[in-house]
């Protein structure tokens, strides 16, 4: 019987409109993604999954892998809509005594009934391969973002190998559920928990160290796929379809497998029976045995019944509401699948708690706000599932029940059942709270943190969050009114929620398009609280909850009250003045926030669209890129009147700057650039005396002002640009609020003073978007011999070194600081000053700081200048947990640097912690911003050899930037953040040797290593040696820590810090043409022996890569007690260009180091080899034999991870003997 079945489910379903409809959508979403993706929607649309049309194509097979995974993820739903009906089907139209009293065996209904929904499935998940196929070629794409050709079984491959598996397990689910439960909601839900399981638990995954394990575990493998492809270079991306990796085979194999015991267990359990289950209660027992009641006549004169007044008064219904809302609370409570979704939120939040806050692998205290921030984040799509499921459940319960009738012809108003049933999963929203908020204290306990600032959780939470929740329950129960289908409403509601994630791609990014706003008002600082984020929090909130009054009067309109289907007439007849009332009352809210909003975001601030931002940056390039070669006086001096008033969020810039020329022929034009992103007020702009120079132009769209001088100014002479500006926070915008003056924890840069010359930055960087407003393609910083280009630093065009002096003005309990030394304090009309003067020459590139400081004092001693230098530490009262660890960090690196490259410049170091609106530290002259996210509140165990101690090593680097940058800059072409970034990260790295030990190191390195080629990985436009960097992080942070430290372990660090010594003392403080790498580079060469001539190339002046591995290894003892250790290392050399395709290289020259271990001790900390050496390897496998005197434990190929090695865990194998 199993073939008339599956045929029977194969033509029932494809005359379904559903099956269809299933189809449609899925093929849908492919076909607008990759149209997005393709430049469909223009440039203002931007949304990039796997590629972006320019180094990776959209139709590449690893592109198509992405598309095609995250659909089918979320296509979750519809299968369980496909494989969950089939068998309750039988149950929903009461067909199933006729299957069960026929002849037909378990295996033919059961595998006819799956194998025929899944064959349906796997038709309707074709929809994403044909809608992306069908996409890539309809004209209104860009065909260059497209491969002419690509591979055969690029839309074929990842159906097989991702949806056919995922669909047999997902359907077994699904089945199974159904059958064994007979109930339809149980497959909804299971649908819900398998894909918030996957989403949570995916990042918890992430953090185990067996990454095969993680890839086993993953319910649909795209852990698996992301780590078989994560260092895929775009060419690879572009030319490979995915392998059976043994990631994929094991987590295909694992899926498959249990998929198998799912529907043998359903196999098993299922019987031909009319109940689930066919164990009843003795309850039930005893209820079917009992005697049948006998009814007692009636009268012959009929029933006399008591009178009852009825009351139909405000106060009645009123009452009615609240009991039903107590009714409809408690069944959603007490409701099984409630305490499902909910405990595997509670349970999920648990679990993964021991992710919050980590940087670099190591935690931070869990303070209130860091907890508050996980919690939701974690516990958000459990929010959401019961929202949209109970919206449903709570709808339709009575017409599911069969009651509806009944319930309809009560007499009670039509909104005293809506608005209890909204009211009572608004009460879930505040029982969920709590819960929250409970797992919340239960981890901080856990942690063994107990300061809990409850008033802090219940702000978040109750006066933050729940608004939020309770405008998405009114969507989501008013959305199942109006749609009046269950299970569409829920799709209408998961597809408004996916929509939205794309608003602002999609050119509606403005707050007035998004529903309910945001969950929080923003980021919570320590510092700032949540500061200037409420206005603009309440106000939004309180425009959605004018429409959502709207919402809910529409909702009570349509109400569906017996079986008449004319909901409109209905509604019509409802009208009342009560509706009336509502109505105006929803407009007068709705319409007066919307308005002052909108003057808000569009009057008082200037808001503009991805596109028009983009279209500005065009017009400003084609109208004044003309002016980009006209020679400009330089900026040699700075005095500033800096006013920062914290409380208004405003700050007033009032001083000169001195402009030299410095050209060898006069100057009769000078262009004033002033930042116009921050809305700034110019009061005052003037060069010069009064007659000196005219204004020529001025655009206040551009801030571009253009002089003309009555007398050419000569080279040498000089004169004055006299400023007044002011930057007042005026409102609220749409986006993008201004986080750098606050109420407290202002933190400025120079950024926001007027600059000289045309500024290139602003100009559009991106290739394909240049190409679309017929711009030439950008490159990212000019050749690195341009000498032109380097007559400028890469930090700035309009200065060289410069004199500094400021005032700087705050409110009268906040501390001011800038670059430079303090020479007076005072208070004046209740606000105080600071002066700081700058006695040496700096960059043109400095601070401000104010806010509520306490100070934390420590000093260096200079061994070598025979001087102390204090250092400060201006903190946040209550951070207090790595002041230690920080000054130690400031300590040891001016001492490192001091003594191996130049003097330390200044005579103190400051270090001042910022909000935590960015996470970065930042070096000035002999001040260093810190933000309170990155190191403030790091919970580092020194006792965890997993634990690496961030603030130490983050303030060593930065320190290291006072010779890195503020010494040696670097001219603005390719390669200067060699000199600068890099080399900050080799002091460092050394700095945190010498504090934690060699052994320490492998961590670390093997860290940015993973960093580096990940990073490479998702490069955007092309992969540039080392030497060549265009301030590319994973380059000159991750690349560049490897190999300057590869480089010292082959040179030696007392030479390599001898040949840097030398540099620093050659170009330290030089004026331009400023140093660039290869002038770097040939200070490395002098300084090498010939046999590393070879080593210095492959690692600064190409793009080299190893696979070496151990494919072999064993010991025995020998008869004198000594240890026997045979090993066999496959190694691999390669050449990569900008795309990351790869060709053999000659490694003959090349000696690797391979090392032989101990086994761990008992705090597992690393341990130093006993044996250590370099040996030269050729191209494939080296047989290696060494006799040792202690037990071996493993052995490794490139232990310390010297080389850039795209496989690194197979570098190391361990010994049986």
């Amino acid at each position: 019987m199993f073939l008339p079945i599956f045929l029977f489910e194969l033509k029932y379903r494809l005359k379904r409109p559903a099956t269809w409809i299933y189809f449609f959508l899925l093929f849908l979403m492919a076909f607008l993604l990759v149209t997005a993706s393709g430049g469909g929607f223009g440039t203002g649309v931007n949304i990039s999954l796997g590629g972006d049309g320019q180094t990776v194509k959209i139709n590449s097979p690893f592109s198509l892998n992405i598309i095609t995974m995250i659909l089918s993820v979320f296509g979750v739903i519809i299968a369980s809509s496909l494989m969950g009906n089939p068998v309750y089907r039988d149950f929903e139209y009461r067909t199933h005594p006729l299957f069960y009293t026929t002849p037909i065996s378990k295996w033919g209904y059961l595998g006819g009934r799956f194998f025929g929904s899944y064959f349906i499935a796997v038709l309707v998940f074709s929809g994403i391969g044909v809608g992306a196929a069908l996409a890539g070629v309809m004209p209104w794409v860009e065909a260059d973002r497209f491969l002419a050709h690509a591979p055969p079984g690029t839309y074929l491959w990842p159906y097989l190998v991702l949806v056919l598996p995922n669909l047999l397990f997902s359907g077994a689910v699904f089945f199974t559920l159904a059958t064994l439960s007979r109930n339809i909601l149980s497959t909804y839900l299971g649908s819900i928990l398998l894909l918030i399981t996957y989403l949570v638990a995916n990042s918890y995954l992430q953090d185990l160290k067996n990454e095969h394990l993680v890839a086993a575990l993953d319910t649909f493998g795209i852990a698996a796929v992301d780590f078989t492809t994560r260092y895929w270079t775009s060419a690879e991306k572009n030319r490979l379809l995915l392998p059976l990796s043994s990631y994929v085979l094991l987590n295909r194999a694992v899926w498959l497998a249990v998929a198998g015991a799912l529907l043998g267990l359903c196999y098993a359990r299922f019987r031909f029976s009319a109940f689930a289950s066919e164990k009843v209660s003795k309850k039930t027992r005893r209820a079917a045995g009992a005697p049948a009641a006998e009814l007692a006549p009636v009268p012959a004169g009929g029933l006399h019944l008591p009178r009852v007044a009825q009351v139909f008064s405000g106060a009645m219904h009123r009452q009615q509401w609240w009991s039903l809302t107590k009714l409809e609370f408690r069944g959603i409570v007490r409701s099984r699948y409630f305490a499902a979704i909910a405990g595997a939120g509670v349970i999920f939040l648990l679990a993964t708690s021991a992710q919050v806050g980590k940087t670099f692998d190591t935690p931070t205290y869990p303070v209130t706000s860091e907890i508050i921030d996980f919690s939701l984040g974690s516990f958000f799509l459990f929010f959401l599932a019961i929202i949209i499921f109970y919206s449903g459940e709570l709808v339709w319960r009575e017409r599911q029940a069969g009651v509806a009738q009944i319930t309809d012809a009560v007499p009670v108003p039509s909104w005293v059942p809506f608005l209890s049933k909204l009211a009572a999963l608004g009460l879930v929203q505040v029982v969920l709270l709590a819960v929250v908020m409970a797992c919340g204290l239960v981890v901080q306990t856990a942690k063994g943190y107990f300061h809990y600032e409850i008033g802090l959780y219940v702000q978040a939470l109750f006066g933050y969050e729940l608004p939020f929740l309770l405008l998405m329950c009114v969507l989501a129960m008013v959305t199942q009114v109006v749609v009046n289908n269950k299970y569409l409403g829920f799709f209408v509601v998961v597809a408004y929620y996916v929509a939205n994630l794309f608003r602002s791609q999609l050119g509606l990014g403005h707050r007035l398009f998004s529903y309910a706003g945001g969950p929080t008002p923003g980021p919570y600082s320590a510092m700032n609280g949540y500061g200037h984020f409420l206005p603009a929090f309440w106000w939004t909130k309180l425009l959605w909850a004018g429409v959502a009054l709207l919402l809910v009067l529409a909702a009570n309109l349509l109400w569906v009250r017996g079986t008449d289907a004319a909901r409109l007439r209905e509604a019509r007849r409802r009208w009342g003045p009560g509706s009336t009332a509502t109505l105006a009352l929803g407009l007068l809210i709705s319409l007066g926030a919307g308005g002052y909003i909108f003057y808000n975001t569009n009057v008082l601030n200037k808001y503009l669209t991805p596109k028009e931002r983009e279209k500005g940056q065009v017009a400003y390039e084609k109208q004044y890129r003309r002016l980009k070669d006209v020679a400009q006086p330089r900026i040699v001096a700075v005095d500033l009147n800096t006013e920062i008033f914290p409380s208004t969020r405003a700050v007033r810039f009032r001083g000169r700057f001195t402009l030299v020329n410095k050209q060898t022929r006069a100057l009769d034009t000078v262009i004033v650039s002033i930042p116009v992103e921050q809305n700034p007020r110019v009061r005052s702009l003037t060069l010069g005396q009064p007659g000196q120079a005219t204004l020529a132009l001025n655009d206040t769209t551009y801030g571009v002002r253009l002089y003309r001088l009555a007398r050419p100014l000569a080279p040498g002479d000089s004169l004055a640009l006299g400023m007044d500006i002011l930057y007042q926070e005026r409102g609220f915008p749409s986006a993008g609020s201004n986080t750098d003056i606050v109420y407290n924890g202002t933190f400025l840069s120079s950024g926001y003073l007027p600059g000289l010359g045309y500024r290139e930055g602003a100009e559009l960087s991106g290739d394909q978007d240049r190409k679309s407003y017929g711009l030439k393609p950008k490159p990212r910083m000019a050749k690195v011999n341009d000498l032109k280009a380097r007559q400028n630093t890469y930090i700035s065009q309009d200065a060289d070194w410069i004199r500094f002096r400021t005032t700087v003005s705050t409110e009268a309990d906040q501390t001011a600081v800038a670059p430079g030394y303090l020479q007076k304090e005072w208070v004046k009309d209740g606000r105080r000053y600071f002066t700081y003067v700058m006695d040496r020459p700096m960059l043109n590139f400095y601070t401000f700081l104010s806010a509520r400081y306490q100070e934390y004092k420590s000093q260096w001693v200079d061994s070598v200048g025979h001087r102390t230098v204090p250092i400060t530490i201006y903190y946040q009262p209550g951070h207090e947990y790595n002041l230690q660890r920080m000054a130690a960090g400031a300590r040891d690196a001016l001492a490192y640097c001091s003594k191996n490259f130049s003097p330390y410049q200044h005579r103190q170091l400051r270090i001042l912690e910022f909000p935590r609106y960015q996470a970065f530290a930042q070096s000035f002259a002999n001040t260093v911003p810190f933000s309170e996210a990155i190191g403030f509140i790091a919970n580092v165990n020194d006792k965890d050899p997993e634990d690496l101690n961030y603030p130490y090593y983050v303030t060593a680097h930065e320190v290291a930037h006072q010779w890195w940058a503020h010494q040696v800059i670097g001219g603005n072409v390719q390669g200067s953040t060699l000199m600068a970034e890099a080399m900050a990260e080799y002091s460092a790295l050394m700095v945190l040797r010498r504090h934690n030990g060699p052994a320490a190191m492998q961590r670390f390195l093997k860290f940015d290593m993973n960093r580096y080629l990940t990073g490479r990985a998702f490069e955007r436009k092309k992969e540039v040696p080392l030497a060549l960097v265009e301030n590319q992080q994973y380059i000159h942070y991750a690349k560049g820590s490897v190999v300057m430290y590869g480089l010292q372990d082959a040179m030696g660090e007392a030479v390599l810090n001898g040949a840097l010594k030398k540099y620093v003392a050659a170009v330290a403080f030089q004026g331009p043409p400023y140093t660039n790498s290869p002038e770097f580079i040939g200070y490395l060469r002098r300084a090498a022996p010939d046999s590393l001539q070879p080593y210095i190339t492959d690692q600064f002046e190409r793009i080299t890569l190893f696979d070496n591995r151990v494919t072999a290894a064993s010991a025995k003892k020998l008869p004198d007690g000594r240890y026997q250790v045979d090993f066999t290392v496959k190694s691999a050399k390669f050449y990569a260009d900008s795309l990351g395709n790869q060709h053999p290289a000659d490694q003959t020259r090349d000696a690797l180091p391979v090392a032989i271990f101990p086994a761990l001790g008992p705090d597992k900390k690393p341990v130093a080899p006993m044996l250590l050496v370099k040996r030269h390897l050729h191209a494939g496998d080296n047989q290696l034999r060494f006799v040792v005197r202690q037990k071996p434990a493993s052995v490794a190929i490139d232990p310390n991870h010297l080389v850039i090695d795209r496989q690194l865990d197979d570098n190391t194998k361990d010994l049986k003997l």
